[in-house]
């Protein structure tokens, strides 16, 4: 179309004025040039006429590390029991900032809440740091920050489930432990595990191209965050957008994926002998079709500790959670809180046949009758 609209141009030029075709090429394509500018000018102007709402992390001081940490609006409030929530891999705090005031709500304000980010994914900084080095970061958290007396609970999703577990196996004093679709388990073995394989082996590609998306205005960066995380979430709210942002930094990237090698190499066979020691205070969380913690997973920890308390989640909530089923996951972890273990697991722990039945369907994986 531009072409032929040019040719025509051109023809009633050479007609009018006798110009020469390369003279008239030039002039039409600095006047396409300066309108392409123009128009990529306004579109930034329009962009910048919304800012997004910025994340009120609070910066805590851990273990010689800056570290993000996200606190409920009652957190001042003396008395009541901590909910630490222990974020996966991506280690920011604000992917969890809805879930975490559901959360709050769902329990009406008899807790207060906070997220603690991983050291080096928020704010990102020029190192990276390994499976250890994040466990000792929410272990100094707990130590210096809250109070010797307070009642701790502990809700880990996916990574954060292998931390909760280390804590406790440091012997910190927590009252209840919930791990919400938990890593654990032979993570190398996953089936998940090549695609983050396939990742890792392009990493300098994913980084590279993250310090080229830096250049862009904010603005303009947050506008195509939006678009792409469409695919995954038809809502997505502007501290996800904040979020995605913050992560696709070079250095927060740098971290996930060191993070990410450090989980394959260290993340081996689960101590089920701590679990079996602590049963009666963890709660495990699975899905459906989760493919970092298959079903095959919930079978192998249920064959090892029997009586264990474990609950699978409805088919539509997928392993991020946070993109779309905070909700949910809120009203049932609000219930695994208030519920007590000691009276309700019989009830609560589905049959052998009604995992296999679950599992059954599943295209991305074997469930093994054995």
């Amino acid at each position: 179309f531009i072409q032929s609209n040019l040719r025509k141009m051109l023809n009633l030029m050479e007609s009018l004025w006798s110009i020469e075709e390369s003279s008239v090429i030039y002039f039409c394509n600095t006047i396409f040039f300066g309108a392409t500018l123009l128009t990529v000018v306004f579109i930034i102007i329009l962009f910048q006429q919304r800012t997004l709402t910025e994340l009120s992390y609070s910066q805590e001081f851990i273990n010689k590390n800056h570290v993000n940490v996200l606190y409920s609006k009652n957190w001042e409030e003396e008395d009541l029991p901590v909910l630490l929530i222990l974020p996966g891999n991506p280690g920011q705090a604000g992917f969890y900032l809805e879930y975490m005031h559901l959360l709050v709500e769902e329990c009406q304000s008899n807790f207060k809440a906070c997220v603690i980010s991983h050291v080096g994914h928020s704010p990102a900084l020029d190192r990276t740091f390994n499976v250890r080095d994040q466990v000792e970061s929410k272990l100094q958290f707990i130590t210096s920050k809250l109070k010797p007396e307070s009642r701790l609970f502990i809700i880990g999703h996916s990574f954060g489930a292998y931390i909760a577990l280390k804590l406790l196996e440091k012997g910190i004093r927590i009252e209840k432990v919930i791990l919400l679709f938990p890593t654990f388990d032979n993570m190398a073995k996953m089936p998940k595990a090549a695609n983050l394989y396939k990742m890792l082996e392009w990493q300098s590609s994913i980084i590279f191209v993250a310090w080229l998306t830096c250049m862009l205005p904010q603005q303009l960066k947050d506008k195509m965050i939006q678009f792409y995380s469409s695919r995954f979430s038809s809502n997505i709210q502007d501290h996800m957008t904040s979020t995605i942002s913050e992560l696709i930094e070079p250095n927060a990237l740098r971290n996930v994926f060191g993070l990410a090698q450090s989980e394959l190499s260290i993340i081996k066979d689960p101590d089920f002998k701590l679990i079996r020691k602590h049963k009666d205070k963890i709660v495990f969380y699975y899905g459906m079709h989760d493919l970092w913690a298959p079903l095959d997973c919930l079978r192998r920890l249920r064959q090892a500790v029997p009586g264990v308390n474990f609950h699978i989640a409805d088919e539509e909530i997928l392993h991020a959670f946070m993109f779309g089923s905070c909700g949910k996951v809120a009203a049932k972890t609000a219930e695994f809180l208030t519920q007590d273990t000691k009276y309700d697991i019989k009830n609560l722990i589905p049959t052998y046949e009604e995992v296999a039945a679950a599992a059954k369907d599943d295209p991305d994986y074997d469930f093994c009758d054995s």
